[in-house]
């Protein structure tokens, strides 16, 4: 136990650790804590080392008034001014370190296949539990689909965030493509079945093999790995044969002991794992970006993957890291596939600046699109929003980004998450025209508007650009198939 003077309250842990004991207290006494019963409280806990020490109360009370967590209501009684649920989270992740050290911390990041999206820690998990394959091949499945949501969660707090007026705040694209995607889950896994708690596993196995012999191989020219969907509903099928109900295993434990004290504790010591997701390391470390980039390429390139999967992880990446990690690979890259990677890059990020525009050029004239669009120019009359517009091409224009390099790049602008240009999403209706003439007038309609004169060989870089997509895609597909033909090696390893 400390003697003397408490260690200053900046300690991250000890405030959590000071906040809960005053939670706690908070519970059992009500809103207004007294002095006598905090300071019984702190030498309980620890945190004051002795009784006679009311004077270290007084300090550690005074710190915490001036850092906002505590205001004194009257001489001798104290509120909590904050919410204790996170430092409540703070304190069980010490607890969790404390006890396990290094053992019980797992760190995860989505986007080893395609970029990084975000990242995370999970503590209270085994750090070494991918040595179970099968354990391994689910948590990238799982954690997958989690980054993407949280992404969509991300972005609905940046719109929210940036409008003044939350009710008339726009919904963010992610955000709505993520509700879209999860509305069938989200039915038949929670309000389907007798119960309306969720269709059972081998039900949900049935339906979706109902549903895959009326999915069709593509939609608006988008492709859909029905085969794919098919191997992994059949994986699903062989892994819940193998699976356990631990809820029933928990369940027979409990009533054998007859519900023993000793048991409960460690099945509520089970049940301490702590999710932490945060935006990926290279927007929190600047010289992160670099490293795993780096290290995301060498290992496609050792395992032989094609140019799309390399071009999909550089897409996330300024240029200048680009261009270093590039360099640094050149001797196992070699200099012709290095250059034809930096090309297809510098073609992928001019297409994203006319792709862009165009947005901008739209959303403006049919008042409808990304938040940023629409308060950029809602208060400008159309001859200020073509003039600006074309500045901003001008701009980009003078620092190497061609008009031909910028339509030659258009199919690859939102790819490999969007086979089609971002600004379709919004604008293309699918009628009369394919989605190829569309793009072509849409390109043709904002370049004239701006005042920006055609290329003659304009039609034949739409043409060659929606080529080399198309080819970029069934490269990565084929990656892709790669992926998953290693994971059902390894579920026949393991019968």
């Amino acid at each position: 136990m400390r003697r003397g003077r408490p260690s200053c309250i900046e300690n991250e842990w000890r405030i959590s650790k000071i906040i809960n004991v005053l939670a706690s207290l908070q519970q059992r006494k009500g809103d207004i804590l007294r002095f006598s019963d905090i300071h019984e409280e702190f030498v309980k806990a620890g945190i004051v080392s002795n009784i006679k020490h009311r004077g270290n109360t007084r300090r550690i009370l005074r710190q915490l008034i001036e850092k906002g967590y505590l205001e004194q209501v009257e001489r001798g009684k104290y509120r909590l001014k904050i919410m204790p649920k996170p430092f409540q989270v703070t304190e069980l992740i010490r607890e969790i370190r404390e006890k396990y050290g290094g053992a019980m911390i797992y760190e995860w990041k989505v986007g080893g296949h395609l970029w990084t999206l975000v990242e995370g820690i999970i503590f209270g998990l085994p750090h070494n539990i991918e040595e179970n394959p099968i354990y391994k091949a689910v948590l990238e499945f799982l954690l997958i689909r989690l980054a993407n949501i949280f992404h969509a969660i991300v972005e609905l707090g940046i719109t929210a965030k940036i409008s003044k007026d939350i009710k008339k705040a726009p919904i963010p694209y992610t955000a709505i493509r993520e509700f879209i995607l999860n509305s069938l889950p989200h039915i038949i896994g929670e309000y389907s079945g007798i119960d309306g708690d969720g269709l059972p596993a081998r039900d949900i196995a049935k339906l979706y093999k109902i549903l895959i012999r009326h999915i069709p191989g593509e939609v608006n020219g988008q492709p859909i790995l029905v085969d794919v969907i098919k191997e992994y509903v059949d994986i699903g099928e062989k892994l819940l044969n193998k699976s356990v109900n631990i809820s029933e295993l928990i369940d027979k434990a409990l009533i054998e002991s007859g519900e023993d004290k000793e048991v409960w504790r460690k099945i509520r010591e089970l049940e301490k794992i702590v999710l932490v997701i945060y935006p990926p390391r290279h927007l929190i470390d600047e010289n992160e970006d670099e490293r795993e980039l780096y290290e995301l390429l060498r290992h496609s390139i050792e395992e032989g993957y094609s140019d799309a999967m390399l071009l999909a992880h550089m897409r996330v990446y300024d240029e200048e890291v680009v261009e270093r990690v590039m360099n640094y690979l050149e001797p196992i890259l070699g200099k012709e596939r290095k250059n034809r990677l930096m090309q297809l890059y510098k073609l992928r990020r001019a297409g994203m600046i006319l792709d862009g525009i165009i947005a901008t050029y739209f959303s403006f004239k049919e008042k409808k699109g990304k938040v940023t669009e629409i308060n950029k120019f809602a208060d400008k009359i159309e001859e200020e929003v073509l003039s600006e517009l074309k500045r901003e091409l001008d701009y980009v224009r003078r620092y190497g980004y061609t008009l031909k390099d910028m339509i030659k790049g258009i199919w690859l602008s939102d790819w490999p998450h969007n086979i089609v240009p971002r600004f379709t999403d919004f604008y293309y209706v699918k009628d009369f025209r394919d989605i190829v003439v569309f793009v072509k007038e849409s390109i043709k309609e904002t370049l004239e508007a701006v005042g920006v004169k055609i290329p003659r060989n304009f039609d034949a870089l739409v043409n060659d650009s929606y080529i080399l997509m198309k080819e970029l895609d069934e490269l990565l597909q084929k990656d892709n198939r790669r992926v998953l033909t290693a994971l059902r090696e390894v579920l026949q390893n393991e019968r």
